[in-house]
Formats: structure tokens, sequence, C-alpha cells
């Protein structure tokens, strides 16, 4: 071959050039063939490091956990998943858990501790697959949107906007939509649970809390029928987004979280309060929901301190609640430059509130998700 040929001038030449008369020069000479060698043999496929047929393990997990267990890669859960009393459950910042709807929804239910931790570039993700069509095999239409195409793309064999992968796709997906899975409940025996970074999608309840010992910090929850349900308890909800969700949060019985520094857009309600509940909801954006943005029905009366509620298609705040210090703007349809500043108890944008104070005539500048989060 050419290619050895002028190889083997070149070390000639290399050689007589130094005549084998400086020893230093040695390990030179064996570089130098060491380096043909390879070169040729990769010429020949002699090494293949082909790394384009690699694909991750995918873990199939159902029952109950009998031991604490680590999550990293690709999870598929089938049925209900039951993490017991005394038993951790870890999930590492990239995990994607993915759930295949069935006629009886599957559900992740936490007696002991779950401890779900990703980062700004590698959130953990629980959602659902998207429905099987089965049948004769069909290429899925080119995107780049997870939430379009469900988990089953990021589950089975792609990457992450890899439109010709998804072109060869022989599996295809119905969209993923809310109720495809029941959510994550953690039950009142549960110690501790904290989720961070997570991304919960296409579930009846993305978050039931059962008990006061959960931390959700800096999660997106979309396209839930409700994102999170609190019962009787006051878990930890701060630097969350809300988003396409029925309802982004809702308090039941005598719950009275801190809500804080959070964002509800283009749900059909921000949040909903019920029975006795008596949450703090401060420091929040309330934006562009379908209906109402807060809403209280029986005698719940939440804190409403310090949000920005604006452009929301239905009443800024509903039959309830005390409100201080809120910059309310363009809601009902009224205007999106009118600011309410009354003071009573009704409004052209509140609705039969418990009292209402110290209007703000200006957004609150540190209500929100801060946007380093996401």
């Amino acid at each position: 071959m050419r290619i050895t040929t002028i190889t083997q001038q070149y070390q000639k030449l290399t050689l007589r050039n130094l005549n084998f008369q400086t020893p230093s020069y040695t390990p030179l000479i064996i570089l130098i063939c060491i380096l043909t060698g390879f070169y040729c043999g990769c010429q020949g496929e002699t090494f293949n490091f082909d790394m384009g047929s690699y694909s991750s393990e995918i873990i199939e997990k159902s029952g109950e956990l009998t031991e604490n267990e680590i999550w990293d890669g690709r999870i598929y859960i089938t049925g209900t998943l039951v993490v017991p009393e005394g038993i951790t459950l870890t999930i590492r910042a990239g995990t994607i858990v993915g759930f295949e709807p069935t006629e009886k929804p599957s559900q992740l239910i936490v007696h002991g501790e779950l401890y779900a931790e990703g980062s700004p570039e590698r959130m953990v993700v629980f959602g659902s697959l998207g429905k099987q069509r089965g049948g004769q095999q069909e290429p899925v239409a080119e995107t780049t949107s997870s939430t379009a195409m469900g988990l089953e793309g990021q589950m089975f064999g792609e990457r992450f906007g890899g439109s010709e992968v998804q072109q060869q796709k022989t599996i295809a997906a119905a969209p993923p939509r809310a109720g495809d899975w029941a959510g994550i409940q953690i039950e009142s025996e549960s110690p501790n649970s904290r989720l961070t970074y997570c991304r919960i999608q296409h579930a009846t309840i993305g978050i039931t809390c059962l008990t006061d010992a959960v931390q959700i910090e800096r999660c997106l929850l979309s396209e839930n029928k409700t994102g999170v349900l609190s019962e009787n308890t006051s878990p930890t909800i701060t630097s969350n987004e809300f988003n396409r969700n029925g309802t982004g949060s809702q308090f039941r019985g005598s719950a009275s979280p801190d809500v804080e520094y959070n964002e509800f857009t283009a749900n059909n309600y921000g949040i909903i309060c019920e029975d006795d509940a008596r949450p703090r909801i401060q420091y929040n954006i309330l934006r562009a929901n379908y209906e109402n943005a807060i809403v209280c029905y029986s005698t719940s009366s939440p804190e409403i301190v310090s949000n920005n509620i604006t452009m929301n298609v239905g009443w800024a705040v509903y039959d309830g609640g005390r409100l201080r210090d809120n910059f309310i703007q363009g809601n009902k349809q009224i205007g999106p430059n009118i600011t309410e500043l009354g003071i009573g108890t009704q409004s052209d944008q509140f609705y039969g509130v418990d009292e209402a104070y110290e209007p703000r005539n200006s957004p609150v500048t540190e209500a929100g998700l801060p946007r380093e989060n996401f």
C-alpha cells in the first residue's frame, strides 16, 4: 500500500539521519513506530471505536423495594412502585423515569424517603411514555419537543433532538396527556422527602403531600391535572414553575404551607384552597391562567401577600382570602393596563375577599421564580 511505502521511506530517512549514534533518540524511534502501526491499523479497521452503537440500559421497576436504591439513567416503571418504611430511594441528576399508561394508572408511593435531586442542566424527569399504537410500524414526525413525544423517545434510543433517529423509530406513540399516570404520593409516615430540579408531567396529581416533611423546590410541573396537592399538611413549596396544568396547586383540609417565589402561568386555575386551608401565598407570579388565579372554597382563607397577579382570564382572587401589598392588573379582561387599587371586599378584579389593603401600583420586583433556576 502507498501508506505503508511512505511510512517505510520515512522511517529509513529518520534512521539514516540519526545513524543510531545518539542513544537519546531511541524513545523517539519507538514512538514513531507505534504511531505508524496505530495509523495503519485504523486504516484497515483493526481498531474500531464506534460509539454510535452505545445505548444506556433501561431498568424496569415495579412492586416494592426491599433495600435502599440509587437510580441513574433510564427507569421504566410498570404498575405501582412502593418505597416502604425504612427504605430510601435516591434518584440522581439526569435520570428519566417513564410510566406507560395502563387502565389502572401506575404511580410511585413513598412511605420511606425519596430524594430526587437534579440540576439546572440535568433535571430529573418523571412522565408518561405515551400510549403505544402498535400494529403497522410507522415513523414518528420530526420534532424536538420531548413533551410532544412523551418520554418514549428519550427512554428508547434517541439523543435529545435527534431528528434522524426519530425518523427511523419503529415504535410510534400517541401523544402523552394529563392523567396517563397517577403521580408521586408521599405518605404520612415518610420522615423526609425532597424533590429539586425535577420535571413532573402528564400525571393525575404530580405530587401528593400527606406529610409536612416534603420539600418541593426548583421543579417544573407541567401538563398534569393537578401539579401539587396538600391535604392537612404544610410542605415547602418554593421557587417552582407550574405551567399548563388543570390546577397548579390545591390545598385541602387544614393545609397551611408557605407557597413562595413560584410562577403559575397558563394553568386552568392557579391555586385552589378548600375546606379550612390557610396557606401563606407570597412573592409569587400568577399570570395568564385561563380561569381564576386564586380560588377559595368553604371557609378557606389564605394569606395573599406581595404577589403579582396579572392578565388572568378570570378573577385575580375569588371568594375569600386576605390581600396585602399585591400588584393586581389586567384580570377579568378589563384591560391590560388597568391596575386594581381598591381596598374593599369586592372590585372589578377580585370578588368576595375577606379583606384587601395596601394595594400596589407597580410590580413586586422580588416576586416569582429566580431566573437562574431554569
